[in-house]
């Protein structure tokens, strides 16, 4: 009888679920094992099926486990059913069991050794007499379930033995064929070290059994392991299919027609079987496929496809084959799956993380999962420098195995200067299928242009008749290039490098005959020697150091097509006599000269940058019109003192950036007709006095005067300016605004005031019905016909006096009518600050800010919306209004306070270290010069629209604090905690304990209290969250700015956020969960303190098994007083307990 395979897959479940034995043989002992089952175990094992007969096993009246595991692990069950199985209730436990298999996928094949298939299929002779002896002795509905299984296997196509050949020959059909299933299911060779596949193909596989569409996209660029994960894939869910092909290298082997007709042949061969088809044409093949697979649902691989038409040759139409067919394809281009339309979902695989990227690399370089401790420090270099591409740490690993530590040094360095011969090659790839001006836009944002705004260099690449727009979303699409946050391009340090080479291959000895120049090494040399050429299109001047160069004057004469000129940290000794007309971008930062070279005319220039530079601008656009110049920064020039009519000269500048100009005093009215201008930013122009006396400037979004503290009188606005979104005014001399402030009809962030003037808002304030952060700084007064505390108290829900207020609020920083004070605006200077309880009717209040006050006590209740709670340095708030505020947040996370840790029986809560003690944690490695921590500082605040970010469902309260709530249920005096949680990632907070320390012992003042320090204190605390065995973790950054005291962080996450980041990587009923937290970055404005973490807390519902007593800290000198302050208001049954809150001065900060 003739083998015939079983009906296609019905499960839609893709559980995996390893498999180790080929075959696994069910018989009864006394009939066939020293004979006939004897014979073909030998046979099958000959051949190298790997086959599981029960020889050794125990047997009994039951089945064991073991045996049903050994059934479930195994491809292919074969049955032989001999004349004494039906009496053994241990082969028929058996056969339930494998019938009970055959439904999930396992391929089951009958025997029937010398008895008619029909007497087992109709129970008839002795398979009759044994059922019915078992009938007596057994339930009923045990025998019923082996008359079904019976019923079932018998109606398999098998083989039936009937002496008509020789057993031999018989024996020798079944391992042909059983040889033949096992070659066709071989899995396919993944990867030797297989580190970070499993969670990354684990939603891959979610996706593939949830969603309804045939196609899934693997994106990515070369190296990041697309193919890696494809062939996981595949091995893991090949048997779930009436038939699987995985195809290879398509991009390689699609390239002629005979490469094609060989690609559908091997697709035919593999579903159907047939050797004898032969396809003839690739059109005749593409109809074959569709005629001959149609109805079969089958799983095909698409491996490396960087074209449609590869697509087309092989599926013509996409939903060709029967429901329930899956299609993967592995491409590094982005856009061709987007083709595909809906029926695909594409997938972008990440590049491993520090952890993965260490393990992976370890496995190759040193035969373990952890280098050796000596070679840490080379180990990190290559781990920063592959930046987690699993490419080049198996070449590099692989490489350095078995090298000395010499040979490692020389070799890292080569790396870093050098790219490795065999990733170049894979690398490059995605670029030759580039056109030239996509090259040239590679090359550009390679050589000049990562991590700029991709606004920016669109702009630029567009004066350059490169088409930027359509040609940069193809690099994207390549994976050549990423866009960051905030519009950020972005590009991996290996495809840069790999850009760098190939620019440097235009000529290996002479830089100046080379298209791009950003080496100072090459630079210099070229500049010094004047060796450049007009093939020059780019020079970048960066020294790493402050470096003087004395250049010729005429130095950039032979470079007559320059379009990029950038220059920083270098001084040039000379005058300059010349620069080329071409320029598109002068970006020259502390440029020594007052004025550019008289013949320069750079009608074609976009960019002119020239911060900290002495540059003057009259003189410069009286003789020059620059129709295109887009962006002009001046920061920080100190020898401007008027801005000139720019309306003639620049008339599509889009960004105009005059900070921190201190000589600036004038500027022309036509300033205010600039109708392209977006940006303008004025910040701490300590002279300008006024702006223009009309502004109509329609494009105009983002208008920065802050500090400008002698700036009196904001200019009319005739006519709306709705694109307006962001206006500072604070710290001005302004008193009061115009009316026409009504006509900024879309501003959505407003700050006003001064610390040293009154400031009169017009009753037309109320018209800005699309703002959502106000910031009032001192003395701010409201319309008094319509007043905003009149409002509030006249009305019972804040609808009330929605046309009065601001409808979008979510942000506030010193809401003038919340409090009540009699003066209701003097903020600073009052005497009696406290908000009032009106404030929860703001019911779309997101934040609110309120610094350096030294008499705010009390926060009422706040908004059920409320997020964000900023009280820095309000050191007289009350221990009662704290613990109500992190109870609130709490609540809205839903994390009760009586939740406890099983994992501690018993805490012991001692106080805090010494100052003395916690110096010893001071990591001055982390302290930064002011101007690098500004650039960290504002690094997430690139553009206007980050200003207004919603940052999401995270919480935090900032509060002058010492001591973290003893309640919070996982507590440590080290830098990390750990815990367990179940299959899902909870609800967190963390509480973070800041303590400022005395750098010198002078400065001493170990306080039990919180005080006020001699000194201000800027800081950056990451938080870490790892998740088991820290194989991907999460970075929560925040920035600190003004602490003058002790401060308490309580940072919350909800349950659905976290889900979203890690339910992918939760694995099982128990997951390990670890969170750290340091200070990454920190200044000192006195020089006196430094801010350390003296404990950290997290309150989290865990899962974490008993332990031994646990002391949190052990300094035991006086226990706070105000420690019980901050256990919870709610007692065990939820009441509310007594408390002993009032006067901070009559008991210690929490």
């Amino acid at each position: 009888m003739a083998l015939v395979t079983c009906e296609g897959a019905s499960s839609s479940s893709f559980t995996h679920q390893p498999k180790k034995f080929d075959v696994f043989l069910s018989f009864r002992g006394e009939d066939t094992r020293l004979g006939f089952i004897g014979h073909l175990y030998n046979a099958l094992c000959q051949r190298g099926i790997n086959t599981f007969i029960d020889d050794n096993l125990q047997r009994g009246e039951e089945i064991s486990v073991g045996l049903l595991k050994v059934i479930e692990s195994s491809r292919i069950s074969i049955i032989v059913f001999s004349e004494n199985y039906a009496s053994s209730k241990w082969c028929l436990d058996e056969l339930a069991k494998i019938v009970e298999c055959k439904k999930k996928d396992q391929l089951v094949l009958p025997v029937f050794y010398n008895i008619d298939p029909s007497e087992v299929r109709n129970q008839k002779g002795k398979f009759g007499e044994a059922l019915s002896k078992h009938e007596e002795k057994l339930k009923d509905y045990k025998v019923q379930s082996w008359r079904e299984a019976l019923f079932e296997a018998a109606n398999i196509s098998g083989w039936h033995y009937k002496h008509s050949c020789s057993e031999f020959e018989f024996i020798q059909g079944i391992v042909e064929k059983i040889s033949n299933f096992k070659l066709n299911h071989t899995p396919l060779f993944v990867a030797r070290y297989p580190v970070g596949i499993n969670y990354r193909i684990k939603t891959i596989l979610s996706d593939i059994e949830s969603n309804d569409g045939h196609i899934i996209g693997i994106c990515g660029p070369g190296g990041i392991g697309k193919t890696t994960i494809a062939k996981a894939i595949f091995n893991r869910i090949c048997d779930h299919f009436d038939g699987s092909c995985y195809l290879e290298d398509l991009r390689e082997r699609s390239g002629t027609n005979s490469g094609i007709i060989e690609l559908q042949e091997t697709l035919l061969l593999e579903i159907l079987k047939d050797r004898n088809l032969k396809v003839g044409n690739k059109s005749r093949g593409v109809n074959m496929i569709k005629e001959r697979l149609s109805f079969k649902r089958i799983l095909l691989v698409l491996d490396d496809v960087d074209k449609w038409i590869q697509i087309e040759n092989l599926l013509g139409r996409c939903n060709w084959f029967a429901s329930g067919s899956k299609i993967i394809i592995t491409t590094r281009d982005k856009h061709l799956a987007t083709t595909l339309g809906n029926c695909c979902s594409t997938y972008s695989v990440e590049e491993l993380d520090q952890d993965e990227a260490l393990e992976l690399f370890s496995m190759h370089a040193f035969q373990s999962n952890k280098p050796k401790d000596d070679y840490l420090e080379l180990v990190d270099r290559v781990i920063q420098y592959a930046k987690g591409l699993p490419l080049a740490l198996v070449i590099i690993g692989a490489d350095l195995y078995g090298r000395t530590k010499p040979e490692w040094r020389s070799a890292v360095e080569k790396y870093e200067r050098i790219p490795n011969e065999e990733i170049k090659k894979i690398l490059e790839i995605s670029y030759e299928g580039l056109d030239k001006t996509e090259k040239d836009i590679f090359l550009d944002i390679a050589c000049f242009f990562k991590g700029f705004l991709k606004e920016y260099v669109i702009d630029i690449l567009d004066a350059c008749n490169l088409y930027p727009i359509y040609g940069i979303r193809r690099l994207i699409n390549k994976c050549l290039i990423t866009v960051g946050q905030y519009d950020k391009l972005l590009m991996h340090d290996l495809l840069q490098q790999m850009g760098r080479d190939i620019v440097q291959r235009e000529s290996l000895d002479l830089p100046g005959e080379r298209s791009r120049l950003w080496c100072y090494e090459d630079v210099h040399k070229v500049l010094t020697q004047n060796t450049g050429s007009e093939k020059i299109r780019g020079i970048m001047i960066c020294s790493p150091k402050p470096s003087k160069m004395k250049l010729e004057p005429k130095c950039f004469e032979k470079m007559k097509n320059l379009k990029f000129l950038m220059v920083s940290n270098v001084d040039i000794c000379r005058g300059l006599k010349y620069l080329p007309n071409e320029l598109r971008v002068l970006d020259w930062s502390g440029f020594p000269l007052s004025s550019l070279p008289s013949n320069f005319d750079p009608q074609k220039l976009i960019a002119l940058n020239m911060p900290e530079s002495r540059f003057t601008l009259d003189k410069l656009f009286k003789r020059i019109q620059c129709k295109n110049l887009t962006y002009m920064n001046f920061n920080s020039n100190q020898s401007i003192r008027e801005l000139p009519d720019l309306l003639s000269a620049t008339p599509n500048v889009k960004r105009l950036d005059l900070q921190n100009c201190k000589k600036l005093v004038k500027i022309h009215d036509s300033i205010g007709c600039l109708d392209k201008l977006e940006s303008w930013d004025l910040c701490d122009c300590n002279e300008l006095h006024t702006l223009p006396s009309c502004i109509m400037m329609k494009s105009l979004k983002h208008l920065n005067l802050f500090k400008c503290v002698r700036f009196k009188r904001f200019p009319h606005i005739p006519q709306e300016m709705e694109n307006l979104k962001f206006l500072s005014l604070g710290h001005t001399a302004i008193r009061e605004l115009p009316p026409s402030i009504g006509n900024l009809t879309g501003l959505e962030r407003l700050e006003v005031g001064s610390d040293f003037y009154s400031c009169q808002l017009p009753s037309d304030i109320y018209k800005l019905q699309q703002l959502r952060t106000l910031y009032l700084h001192g003395n701010v007064k409201f319309s008094k016909d319509v007043g905003i505390s009149r409002q509030a108290t006249e009305c019972n829900s804040y609808g009330g006096f929605s046309k009065y207020c601001f409808p979008r609020l979510n942000f506030l920083k010193r809401l003038t009518s919340c409090f009540t004070n009699s003066e209701k605006c003097l903020l600073s200077r009052s005497k009696d600050l406290n908000l009032s309880e009106s404030i929860i009717r703001f019911n779309r209040l997101n934040w609110l800010v309120i610094l350096d006050s030294k008499f705010l006590k009390k926060i009422p209740k706040l908004p059920e919306s409320i997020r964000n709670v900023d009280a820095t340095n309000c050191i007289l708030l009350n221990s009662e209004s704290l613990r109500k505020l992190i109870l609130q947040f709490g609540r809205i996370l839903g994390l009760s306070p009586n939740m406890k840790c099983s994992g501690v029986k018993h805490k012991v809560l001692m106080d805090s270290h010494s100052h003395r003690n916690l110096s010893n944690q001071i990591d001055c490695s982390s302290r930064v010069s002011r101007s690098k921590f500004n650039a960290i500082y504002d690094e997430p605040f690139p553009t206007l629209d980050a200003y207004l970010v919603d940052l999401g469902e995270r919480y935090d309260i900032l509060v002058p604090r010492k001591k973290i709530p003893n309640w919070i249920n996982h507590q440590s005096i080290e830098s990390s905690i750990s815990f367990w949680v179940g299959p899902e990632f909870p609800s967190i907070a963390v509480c973070v304990a800041f303590h400022l320390i005395p750098l010198k012992d002078s400065y001493t003042n170990n306080d039990k209290y919180v005080s006020i320090r001699d000194d201000i204190i800027h800081c950056v605390c990451d938080i870490h969250i790892f998740t088991n065995s820290r194989k991907q973790r999460h970075m929560v950054r925040a920035r600190f700015s003004n602490f003058k005291c002790d401060h308490l962080w309580f940072y919350g996450e909800p349950h659905s956020r976290l889900q979203r980041r890690f339910g992918d990587l939760m694995q099982g009923d128990r997951n390990h969960v670890e969170i750290s937290c340091k200070i990454s970055h920190w200044i000192s404005t006195n020089g006196k303190y430094a801010p350390v973490i003296a404990r950290m807390g997290v309150h989290v519902e865990c899962i974490c098994p008993p332990q031994n007593s646990v002391i949190i800290q052990h300094n035991s000198q006086n226990v706070d007083d105000d420690i019980e302050l901050l256990a919870p208001l709610l007692s065990q049954n939820g009441s509310q307990t007594d408390s002993d809150a009032g006067d901070p001065s009559s008991s210690s900060s929490p």
